[in-house]
């Protein structure tokens, strides 16, 4: 079996993200966010001010008026939006990752991410309760803590794991915690603090499976932003995908069922719109 310290240092290695990301994520979680101190600190940033520049002139931003600095640029976005593509950013190169262990090509993960984030994205627009701006980054990075398990997850161990969910008919995410003593979920919240994420974040990564747990409606949208990316997913794929968002989720983010029917299609569209610029990070 696997030491549990060992996955934690494993978390603990991961190729920090770049400072400005880190200094963005913390701005967004502060109760006094400024829209002007974030262009402040990405205007020092080339790189990162073309790519915004790329994004708040993209036909997914819906406006004929061209922006040419990154204080435009972050009003046109927002802040949620420029954090979650300046975390796109620095994560993408991981979560481009294969992981045979859990079935992902090269690739999977990080289509899989950038559906999820998009689905956060257009979330407020069937949502009746406000959605926190940290969610955008917390439902692209909800599945980072699969880099690290993958890395763990012998044949002998995936043969466990099957053999938990087939005979006591234990989910995935049980299964990992009985076998390994810690889930996926657990070990992404590990990565999103070595990363120097905000709280808020890391409480949408680890409980994106267990809502009900994580006593903050972050974890709520975020868990219907990863039901709602796999159904983009199938969508795709030609495959069928049926939901399955608790009542209890549904009631907290205030999404009714036929607001729900109407989100599908709408966030499956806006996927294919927006994630080529997510591709172009």
């Amino acid at each position: 079996m696997i030491n549990l310290d060992t996955l934690i240092e494993q978390a603990n290695e991961l190729t920090p993200l770049p400072a400005t990301t880190v200094r963005l994520a913390q701005m967004v979680g502060s109760v006094d966010c400024h829209l002007e101190d974030m262009a402040e600190l990405i205007a020092f940033d080339q790189g990162l001010t073309v790519k915004l520049l790329r994004a708040a002139n993209s036909t997914a931003s819906a406006s004929a008026v061209p922006v040419g600095t990154a204080q435009e640029a972050v009003f046109r976005l927002g802040a949620a939006r420029v954090l979650a593509l300046t975390v796109a950013s620095g994560a993408r190169p991981f979560l481009q990752t294969r992981i045979p262990a859990y079935g992902l090509d090269e690739g999977a993960l990080w289509r899989h991410s950038v559906a999820a984030a998009v689905a956060a994205e257009t979330a407020p627009n069937f949502c009746t309760v406000d959605m926190p701006p940290e969610t955008f980054t917390a439902a692209l990075l909800h599945d980072v803590g699969k880099l690290v398990m993958g890395r763990f997850l012998s044949p002998e161990i995936l043969d466990y794991i099957r053999r938990a969910q087939e005979v006591d008919h234990l989910g995935q995410l049980a299964a990992e915690s009985l076998l390994l003593n810690v889930h996926h979920g657990e070990l992404g919240g590990l990565v999103a603090q070595h990363w120097g994420l905000p709280p808020r974040i890391v409480q949408g990564i680890i409980h994106h499976h267990t809502p009900d747990q994580g006593l903050d409606v972050i974890c709520d949208f975020t868990c219907l932003a990863n039901q709602i990316a796999k159904r983009i997913e199938a969508g795709l794929d030609g495959k069928k995908f049926d939901l399955t968002i608790a009542p209890e989720v549904m009631e907290r983010v205030g999404l009714t069922s036929n607001s729900l029917d109407n989100f599908c299609p709408i966030a499956a569209s806006r996927f294919q719109q927006v994630s080529r610029h997510y591709n172009a990070v």
